[in-house]
């Protein structure tokens, strides 16, 4: 098999297991309002920027040096960064909308304050 075609494969297998992980924790912190699209895109963008050092490790472990290693780290980056913008571009006005709600009476009485 191909060098930077099995670090490919490495770096798309630890970065979907690992990115799931990360996406949740971080949903966990933080809700996203955004819906089922916000959800996908913030997943890819987790997948792909876990996935940066798996795929530069193995592409570097595998032979393919620096020649090999920095495109694929790069492409993995530049398609987070872009995943996550998108994400930010769903997310934003659902989250302004929501917050922007404010703090009901309702939610004072049941928050135990």
């Amino acid at each position: 098999m191909d060098t930077p075609l099995l670090a490919l494969l490495i770096g798309l297998g630890c970065g979907l297991v690992l990115g799931y992980f990360t996406a949740r924790s971080s949903a966990k912190r933080e809700k996203i309002y955004g819906g089922q699209a916000a959800l996908i895109f913030h997943y890819i963008g987790a997948a792909a920027v876990t996935g940066v050092l798996p795929v530069v490790l193995s592409s570097l472990i595998l032979g393919g040096g620096f020649s090999t290693a920095f495109p694929l780290g790069v492409g993995f980056m530049v398609t987070g960064f872009l995943a996550l913008v998108i994400f930010a571009v769903i997310e934003q006005p659902a989250r302004s909308e929501h917050l922007a709600k404010g703090w009901t009476e309702q939610d004072a009485r049941t928050s135990g304050m």
